[in-house]
């Protein structure tokens, strides 16, 4: 029991009670006392900041505004809930107040009579406490409905507004005295709240505080660094131990750390300073931030080795608002370059919301940053534009307006009046053009630009807000026109003052919201700089969108540039279910062998860069509208109103079904046709590096995710947002866990119908049917073929049939081709159902009068027989026959169409019959072998379905063999396979070695050996991995398993 008088804060609105022997080390109590009145004043505008309410006649105020308190009438038994927190954490239990009703007296008012107690004491009480206010009610039945009995206990208890408040001052004192505070309005979903009162909304419930005074003041002092802090290598741990604190570092973001992880870490603290990213994760981790306790916590931060600029970013969320924390936080980013720090200036204008006061390190480093650089002028000052549509805290984005405004100049202040004069002007065009009809927009976009023809006969130029070095001098109207989209958006083409420049052309758009495409494509820039940074050059096609101002803000144009809806359409309707779209196009761009082959070079990078950063972002709404290809092979997406993982829902379907989209018309430029080369090899080991490199990066994409959480984007709103990025990073994964899944996703992506069928659903909205008169393209012909550059086919025999294990068991026809122009002949080997299929493709074309009879599919008997092999020889023999010398118009179709004969017979006599790329490992008694890829295998016409088995010898009890899955139908596959063998020492190395075989899958497990390879791993070392292609030895004809 304390000696002295409870230190009381009483709703009188509220009055601290102060004893004049004060004892800090007393309970922090919330007296509601029968003097103690909450008024629920709902006015127009009250009262300004610091300005006394005596002299207002309330009475005549409140005759203007009686029917806009609705909630007065719908609510009934209004309670408060008071909480203290810091940094989001409540110190305490909520405390609640009586229920209590509405009553008039000169003005709507709550009358509470009750002492609330919190149980902490104010020497407990962190610097950065909030002291927050909910006022809650029940909600009333409808009028006229008889009320259910019971159902009042069962009516919702609603929230109807909120205030929190800084318990200590900018001074670090104790409040004290009479303030007023006006309530924010309870909306669902908030996760941020202002430090400020809410002034600036006319119908906000206002709340007298009363603090208590006293003749002295309580102040917080900052405490000096403790003198020791214990630091130990982490190798001293047991290994136990330092597994557990390697899993929990591994998780790379605080926003997922249990309470037995901050235990564990808390306890560990000492043995972690060697991992310098540990830092947040650690202090997140800090049980309590009283006075007590900062002693050691600064001296852990003052040891701790200074934070590079992407950890740093992780101390200035809401989590840590220690002022000392913040202001080494940004001392630490002090010496970050321009161009980084544009890369994260949208998270640091966020941040600014966690700050307690308005004069704080980071809003003097922004602007200090700000008077230096132009460019960190220039978008420091769209961003705050942009911020000031927050109510919570467009007062103090106002006033850090007017400080970036008063810093940079009159010139500068110049420049940012004509931008804003620009835009205005041009949303207003934009929303003419909106609302008039489909027939006269284009009369009303010409004749809006008329105005923004004047304004630059009055400004000699302006800078663009999208790009400050995007300065035009006029605008190019008959260059300019609208997109028929749902938000029309405007085209421009404005003037380059620069006369050696090309005219600079913009997308400007009104009626939708850019803050989602503008931060998807900063973090896909920053992902660019990282593969760049580490040697990896993706090709991506960068370019800036800018928010100015909700619903409204411009896009940078690609020239050069077609979407794949169009690309596709050449092809009909159906052209999204066609392979050879894409490679045609790129043909026709790039007519030359070196110039295609270097788009292709582009698109595979440009690809591979895409498919991890939407996989990622969980970019969603990918139709063929939204993804770009530039006539030099660079694919890049457009337009992302949906991500991490919100996809566009079709009635109860996700559209997105595929984790990217990867189609089969991708594979096909990378493959080079229609089955599996070597090159997408090359495209799977960029998609799985580029995706590693992404994920050592993690924390720093979860820290910028993390600080936008507060920005207002709706599918960026609480933490399973942020946990889509998280699960899609798989931090905790080793690299090799991450290539195998990695690798099953492009598989999946590549194997996915719904995505050609969503394109194809937009073909159907966006084009209008249209005949197609190409020739009909056999699914085992490459590419096209002409007379110019194949010749003519001048005879063909059908010589011999062998026996064909894959893709099932039967007989081939081996044909011998003789062209003109060509010494020698070459033979080919083709099924019977592929020359079923060539006769029913001609089918399309010829009418069957003008084509030779085909033998008959349907035997009976053993179909699979020699004799029935020897008997379809014949048949086809004359079917060939009388096709070369069929009537003039089928022959020539025929004869410059190698169709039938498009694969040569192998000849098994070579001793090379491929290679296959392992990556091996040796760590902790474990060997891992990944079986990458395989390229180049000898088949005998028919493509097999490759798998690899190993044995690690010597293995005399045949407990050693791993087998992968089966790849179908290539003679290049990609595996990316984790096989394991546990126990091995480390001694018996030298004497192992791999024996690896390739097997073609076959029918009633008749498998046949395609190649085989000796790996000795005598020059393996532990903690080593060799990644290296080993040729495949020649197999024996009989040889199967």
């Amino acid at each position: 029991t304390p000696t002295h008088p409870p230190l009381s804060l009483s709703l009188s609105l509220y009055r601290f009670t102060l004893p004049s022997t004060l004892s800090l080390s007393l309970p922090l109590f919330l007296l509601l006392s029968w003097s103690s009145t909450v008024d629920l004043l709902i006015y127009q505008t009250l009262c300004y900041a610091n300005e006394d309410l005596d002299h207002i006649d309330v009475d005549h105020y409140l005759l203007k505004v009686c029917g806009q308190a609705e909630f007065l009438e719908n609510y009934e038994g209004f309670f408060l809930s008071c909480s203290l927190t810091h940094g989001g954490a409540e110190l305490c239990a909520p405390q609640h107040t009586s229920k209590q009703q509405v009553s008039k007296y000169l003005f709507h008012l709550v009358v509470w009579d009750q002492r609330v107690c919190f149980p902490v004491q104010i020497n407990q009480l962190p610097r950065e406490t909030q002291l927050t206010v909910t006022l809650y009610a029940s909600a009333l039945p409808p009028p006229g409905g008889a009320e259910e009995k019971g159902s009042k206990q069962r009516r919702s208890i609603d929230s109807l507004g909120w205030v929190t408040m800084p318990l200590f001052n900018f001074s670090h004192v104790l409040t004290c005295g009479r303030k007023l505070l006006g309530l924010w309005p309870s909306t669902p979903g908030s996760n941020t709240r202002s430090s400020s009162p809410n002034f600036s909304q006319p119908d906000s419930v206002i709340l007298q505080v009363d603090f208590p005074t006293s003749s002295f003041e309580v102040r917080f002092s900052t405490p000096p660094p403790a003198e020791f802090s214990p630091q130990y290598d982490f190798s001293r741990l047991d290994q136990h131990s330092q597994r557990q604190l390697q899993d929990v570092l591994h998780k790379k973001s605080l926003f997922w750390l249990t309470p037995e992880d901050k235990r564990l870490l808390w306890e560990k603290r000492s043995f972690c300073q060697s991992e310098s990213g540990a830092l947040p994760l650690v202090l997140a981790s800090a049980p309590r931030w009283e006075w007590a306790c900062l002693s050691d916590i600064y001296a852990l931060l003052r040891q701790w080795a200074c934070l590079n600029h992407h950890d740093a970013l992780g101390l200035l969320h809401a989590t840590f608002p220690d002022q000392e924390l913040r202001r080494t936080a940004v001392q630490w980013m002090d010496s970050i370059s321009d161009p980084e720090l544009l890369d994260f200036l949208p998270q640091l204008v966020q941040a600014l919301k966690y700050e307690c006061y308005l004069d704080s390190p980071l809003v003097r480093f922004l602007l200090r940053r700000a008077i230096g650089d132009m460019r960190i002028a220039h978008y420091l000052f769209w961003l705050l534009k942009d911020t000031l549509q927050d109510s919570q805290f467009s007062g103090r984005y106002q006033h850090l307006l007017a400080g970036l405004l008063c810093c940079v100049g009159r010139g500068l202040r110049e420049e940012f009046d004509r931008q804003c004069w620009l835009v205005t002007i041009l949303a207003k065009v934009a929303q003419r053009v909106r609302d008039a009809s489909p027939s006269s927009r284009q009369a009303i976009l010409r004749e809006g630009l008329e105005e923004v023809r004047q304004f630059f006969s009055v400004s000699s130029s302006c800078r663009l807000p999208l790009n400050p070095g995007m300065l035009v001098k006029a605008i190019n109207i008959q260059s300019c026109s609208y997109f028929n989209s749902n938000a029309v958006p405007l085209k421009l083409s404005f003037q380059n003052l620069d006369p050696r420049g090309d005219n600079i052309n913009v997308i400007f758009k009104s009626g939708d919201d850019l803050r989602q495409d503008m931060l998807t494509l900063q973090i896909i820039r920053i992902m660019n700089k990282i593969w760049i940074q580490e040697g990896l050059d993706m090709r991506m096609v960068i370019f800036r969108c800018f928010s100015t101002g909700r619903g409204r803000g411009m896009v940078e144009m690609i020239p050069q540039a077609e979407t794949l809806r169009k690309i596709q359409g050449e092809h009909g309707v159906t052209g999204s279910f066609k392979d050879r779209p894409l490679a045609d196009w790129l043909q026709k761009h790039n007519p030359t062998e070196d110039e295609y082959e270097k788009a292709v070079e582009n698109f595979i990078y440009s690809c591979a860069g895409c498919c991890v950063a939407t996989y990622i972002l969980g970019i969603c709404d990918r139709h063929n509208d939204n993804i770009m290809l530039k006539t030099s092979g660079h694919m890049f997406h457009i337009d992302f109103g949906k991500f991490l993982g919100h996809a566009q829902m079709f009635g109860n379907i996700k559209r997105d079904r595929a984790p990217f989209v990867f189609t089969s018309d991708m594979a096909y430029v990378i493959n080079g046709g229609d089955k599996p080369s070597s090159r997408f090899h090359d495209f799977v080991d960029l998609c799985c590096e580029a995706y590693n490199l992404i994920r050592k990066h993690a924390h720093l994409f979860l820290n910028l995710l993390g600080l936008m959480l507060s920005c207002g984007i709706p599918e960026l709103s609480d933490l399973d947002d942020l946990k889509y990025v998280y699960d899609a990073l798989r931090p905790h994964e080793s690299e090799a866990d991450a290539t195998m899944y990695f690798t099953r996703l492009i598989e999946s992506s590549l194997g996915s119908v719904a995505t050609k069928l969503n394109f194809f659903i937009h073909n159907l909205a966006q084009m209008k049917f249209a005949s197609s008169e190409e020739r009909p393209v056999l699914s085992f012909a490459p590419r096209v073929y002409t007379l110019k550059t194949d010749g003519l086919i001048r005879n063909l025999f059908v010589c011999r049939h062998i026996r064909t294990y894959s893709p099932s068991k039967g007989y081939a026809f081996v044909v011998k081709v003789e062209r003109e122009g060509q010494q020698g002949s070459v033979l080919v080997q083709r099924s019977f159902e592929e020359f079923y299929e060539l006769h029913s493709k001609l089918r399309l074309i010829f009418p069957s009068s003008k084509l030779p009879s085909f033998p008959s599919r349907f035997l009976i008997g053993r179909s699979r027989g020699e004799a029935m092999a020897d008997r379809r020889k014949d048949e086809l023999n004359g079917y060939v026959w009388h096709l070369v010398h069929a009537a003039p118009e089928v022959a020539q179709v025929t004869k410059c169409h190698p169709n039938p004969v498009t694969s040569r017979v192998n000849d098994f006599s070579g001793k090379v019959v491929g290679e296959v790329k392992l990556s091996i490992s040796y760590k902790s008694d474990k060997l891992f072998i990944m079986v990458m890829h395989i390229r180049g295998l000898v088949s005998d016409g028919t493509d097999p379905d490759p798998y690899v088995k190993l044995y690690l010898l010597p293995d005399p009890q045949k407990t050693g063999k791993r087998k992968t899955k089966a790849a179908r139908r290539t003679c290049n596959p990609t595996y990316n396979e984790m096989l394991v063998y546990d126990r091995i020492p480390r001694g018996d190395l030298q004497q192992r070695v791999i024996h690896l075989r390739v097997l073609g899958e076959g029918a009633f497990w008749e498998n046949t050996l395609l190649g085989e390879a000796f790996i000795p791993l005598k020059a393996l070392t532990a903690g080593q991995c060799w990644a290296d292609w080993h040729q495949l030895g020649t197999p024996s004809t009989d040889s199967t398993r």
